[in-house]
């Protein structure tokens, strides 16, 4: 619910993008598209702590809490990259 109250909210706000039209031109796309971050070691720290909780799946319950505590301090990381250190604003 949250989720599709998000995209709702924001799809209002902007408005229709040109992906949503069938009538678009792809020149009227061109520009910056987002904010991506080219330097963050935490997506490979996710996807290590995601790896350790399916193999807890498949060898031991007590590997795969060891995965999600992992999984909850990457997330934690990384939505809180640039909030501190040399990144911050």
């Amino acid at each position: 619910g949250m989720i599709g109250f998000y995209l709702l909210f924001t799809g209002r706000r902007v408005g229709p993008r040109p992906e949503d039209r069938l009538d678009a031109e792809i020149h009227e796309g061109a520009g910056e598209q987002g904010h991506f971050s080219p330097w963050s070691w935490w997506p490979i720290v996710l996807s290590a702590a995601a790896a350790t909780g399916f193999l807890g799946l498949a060898s031991g319950w007590w590997i795969f809490y060891i995965g999600v505590g992992f999984s909850i301090i990457a997330i934690i990381g990384w939505v809180y990259e640039y909030s501190r250190g040399l990144h911050a604003h």
